[in-house]
């Protein structure tokens, strides 16, 4: 068994490694001098390995985010020093939202930035290699460097090295290249930390060897009870319960019909924004070539007691819900009617974070899912969802930036820190819901541009109409400019 295993991924590892020691042949970086002498300082020393260091008053500014359970890192983004307050698994949608899908980083960026488990999707290429990918064609996050669109399960693994990655914010190919399965899993090993997990759903529908094959994979490179699985296909599920029979099974039901169809109108509203349709059309792999009328017919919905009790039967208790938030919220019995077997329920959503948040705000606590599949931080979910990040008022900062940190309210959005620091000496801040407010306002209204105080080069005025008494007035002398010069 296990030489059939190293048989389906011996090529793709001999492939990486020789692509990394291309890599490594370009230029070897030196080891930084500053960097090595650089040592955390003693009150910092309980902050996370990769709390930021460096910088004017930067002491000052993590004890005062410390005084919130949040610490600057060293790419600049603000993360929560602990996710305990959070008593939900929130999972990482395709790794970190923020990176190149497929890739290492999205995987990396993930772990580090404390999510509990971090979802990637695998698929078969043509000669049997597991690759991390989730569209069946290359087109949207993938791009051949032809322009050719493929599809996946026809590629071999010399084609599938040639595809390049997308930036997720501008669309524009980058000089990475998608990567397997077994890439995906020795990078998770590499930077997960204690508890968390990798969730590898499985997008392919395959016999069962292959299946094994992924299995003994997994087990070997992460380990058992380190990794679980889900699928939209209730038989790949089955299969995987025979070949692992004590491993998690999430079970993914399609989208509620109203989400999709509210999808499909977004789309076709958004079809003239390239970035967007490219962005959201591969929510709808799973409609296929059917339209919504017939999507209905075939929308088959487990959150029930018996719909629940059949996937135990199939599944047994160590299984799962993952179902769209729409579904979840009109059928909020399905929580006990899965724990009355030990299973979990998960959320997801294909209508946008915000709206997936915007529901589950909507829930009580005890009536949350045990878990939500997200593209968005755990900061910005624990904090919407539980524990605010207050100032717990034992420390008292020094520098203008730390006062800053220290005024700002509950609501102050974190992930955009860096942004909230051009307004600082304005007294606004960037909130969760509502945009630019005020600090100390008594009624907290959102400012829409405030006042900026510069003595940069001067801005045109905005010209705004002046109320005229029409009753008596002087003559009003209008000169225009005669020629060049005099503009």
């Amino acid at each position: 068994m296990t030489s059939l295993t190293w048989k389906s991924y011996q090529l793709p590892l001999l492939v990486f490694t020789i692509l990394t020691l291309i890599s490594g042949c370009k230029s070897t970086p030196e080891p930084d001098s500053k960097a090595q002498i650089t040592k955390i300082p003693a009150v910092l020393s309980h902050y996370p390995a990769d709390v930021k260091i460096t910088g004017d008053d930067i002491v000052d500014i993590q004890l005062a985010l410390g005084d919130r359970n949040l610490y600057l890192n060293q790419n600049g983004n603000i993360k929560m020093q602990s996710t305990r307050q959070c008593p939900i698994d929130i999972a990482a949608h395709r790794g970190d939202y923020r990176q190149p899908e497929s890739s290492n980083l999205a995987i990396a960026a993930a772990l580090n930035d404390n999510y509990n488990s971090v979802e990637i999707d695998v698929m078969l290429l043509k000669d049997g290699t597991w690759v991390n990918h989730h569209d069946k064609y290359t087109g949207r996050a993938t791009v051949h460097y032809t322009g050719q669109r493929y599809k996946v399960e026809k590629m071999k693994l010399n084609q599938f090295a040639q595809l390049k990655l997308r930036n997720k914010q501008s669309h524009d190919l980058l000089d990475i290249r998608p990567i397997t399965a077994y890439e995906a899993f020795q990078t998770f090993v590499a930077y997960r930390s204690p508890g968390q997990k990798l969730n590898v759903e499985i997008k392919s529908d395959t016999y069962g060897q292959k299946l094994v094959e992924l299995d003994n994979m997994l087990r070997q490179l992460v380990g058992q009870g380190h990794f679980y699985y889900s699928s939209a296909d209730l038989d790949t599920l089955e299969k995987l319960r025979g070949i692992n029979p004590t491993t998690y099974l999430g079970f993914v039901q399609g989208a509620h019909p109203t989400s999709v169809e509210l999808l499909q109108r977004d789309l076709r509203r958004g079809v003239k924004n390239d970035a967007y349709y490219l962005d959201n059309q591969n929510k709808l792999e799973f409609v296929g070539k059917y339209g919504t009328k017939r999507y209905r017919s075939r929308y088959k919905n487990y959150a029930s007691s018996k719909g629940v009790t059949n996937l135990v039967r199939k599944l047994g208790r160590n299984s799962g819900l993952h179902l769209d938030i729409r579904s979840y919220m009109q059928h909020k019995k399905v929580k006990r009617y899965a724990e009355d077997f030990g299973m979990k329920t998960y959320t997801y959503s294909i209508n946008g974070s915000e709206y997936h948040q915007s529901q589950l705000l909507r829930l009580s606590r005890a009536s949350l899912p045990h878990g939500a599949i997200v593209d968005a931080t755990p900061f910005k979910i624990c904090q919407q969802l539980f524990s605010p990040a207050k100032p717990k008022g034992n420390y008292h900062a020094l520098s203008a930036v730390g006062r800053y940190i220290e005024a700002l309210p509950a609501d102050a959005d974190f992930d955009q820190f860096q942004q909230m620091l051009g307004y600082q000496h304005e007294g606004y801040y960037i909130s969760l819901n509502s945009g630019l407010k005020a600090i100390n306002a008594r009624q907290t209204t959102v400012v829409e541009t405030p006042k900026a105080k510069t003595t940069a080069t001067p801005m045109f005025p905005t010209i705004v109409d002046e109320t005229i008494e029409t009753r008596s007035t002087n003559t009003i002398i209008l000169t225009l400019p005669s020629n060049k010069d005099e503009r």
